[in-house]
């Protein structure tokens, strides 16, 4: 009886460590990897390498200056397609921007062009366009580089100057105004009301854009 019970003993120790042996080889071993899964895991890296690229630039690794502001006209420089008194950039620069992207870009006094056809000098806005006239003391300029109409407000505060169109501080009926195309003459409100009905009329705005009061209208000469 004692050699049996030891024979059973001996079979069962070696059943058990059988089916440990199994266990750690099954298919639910955290360590065996499904056949092919490493080179997946590869290939999906060097896909994701190979589609991430540099912000800003193209495939190639080329970067590219974007288009915006006015359509530059062929064989004129923007510095003689449009006005730049004012910008604090130089016309070289300016210039070179029209050449790389074929549009002119807008005039601006911080150095930087901008989408609306306004230059934000700081808490200022300026823009030169056609003047127009909406009600006793609210006008309109429309940029001349594109964007939306601006209304804007006039009062005894603000400062207008005219060359021709709108005043003249002259008998003679010559034209007064600076080395830029801008008026001198110191105007009245209503020689601007007057100005701004005739539809014809190109000025220099400079308002607060908080409350759309005019700090200046200044008259651009056109020959």
């Amino acid at each position: 009886m004692r050699t049996r019970t030891a024979r059973w003993g001996l079979s069962t120790a070696v059943l058990v460590a059988a089916g440990m042996a199994l266990t750690a080889c099954g298919p639910n071993d955290p360590t065996a990897a499904a056949p092919g899964s490493s080179a997946g895991s590869s290939a999906a890296t060097s896909s994701a390498q190979a589609g991430a690229q540099t912000p800003g630039k193209s495939g190639n690794g080329s970067s590219h200056a974007s288009s915006s502001g006015t359509a530059k006209k062929p064989g004129v420089r923007c510095t003689d397609q449009i006005n730049y008194a004012g910008d604090s950039r130089s016309n070289a620069e300016i210039n070179s921007i029209g050449e790389q992207t074929g549009h002119c870009p807008a005039v601006s006094t911080s150095g930087s062009g901008g989408g609306s056809g306004s230059a934000d000098a700081g808490a200022h806005s300026v823009y030169v366009g056609k003047l127009s006239y909406l009600a006793p003391g609210k006008l309109l300029v429309k940029p001349d580089t594109g964007g939306l109409d601006q209304a804007f407000f006039v009062s005894n505060a603000t400062d207008i100057r005219g060359a021709a169109a709108i005043c003249a501080d002259n008998n003679e009926g010559h034209v007064t105004m600076d080395s830029n195309g801008y008026g001198t003459s110191k105007c009245t409100e209503e020689q601007l009301e007057t100005a701004a009905k005739t539809g014809a009329v190109t000025v220099r705005v400079t308002m607060n854009p908080h409350s759309a009061g005019a700090e200046s209208v200044v008259e651009k000469y056109h020959q």
